[in-house]
């Protein structure tokens, strides 16, 4: 009976721990749509307490170091149950950008240095379900 109860066990830990629900979030920024006269929006892809996320349809980024053509990249993501945390940081061209979601009331704070310059957006983000 104890080899059972334990063998049950194991497989639930696994089926649980495998399974991490796959969430796309819409986020919009308001003020620049209206400014530039066009929808400004962001759409992401991520795994529920996973560590990797997709920015618009584009390849997956996972947390870490890598050297590409441009120089060492630096990325960082946090998921959690209350914030979503994304850091990405190229060395040689003195670029960084930080992305932080509050999961709570859905707003969003971009940030960061593009080629020497600073910038920082504000968008609101809502859940969206997949058409199939």
């Amino acid at each position: 009976m104890k080899k059972f109860i334990s063998i049950i066990a194991f497989y639930l830990f696994f089926y649980v721990s495998a399974y991490a629900e796959n969430i796309t979030i819409k986020c919009i920024d308001e003020k620049r749509s209206v400014e530039e006269n066009r929808a400004v929006s962001l759409i992401l892809n991520f795994d529920e307490g996973g560590d990797w996320i997709i920015f618009n349809g584009n390849s997956k980024e996972f947390s870490g170091r890598q050297d590409n053509g441009l120089g060492t990249e630096l990325t960082s993501i946090e998921i959690t149950k209350d914030k979503i945390s994304y850091f990405n940081s190229v060395e040689s061209m003195d670029t960084h950008m930080q992305i932080i979601i509050n999961r709570f009331d859905g707003s969003m704070y971009q940030y960061g240095k593009l080629k020497g310059e600073k910038y920082d957006f504000n968008y609101m983000c809502e859940k969206t379900e997949r058409k199939f």
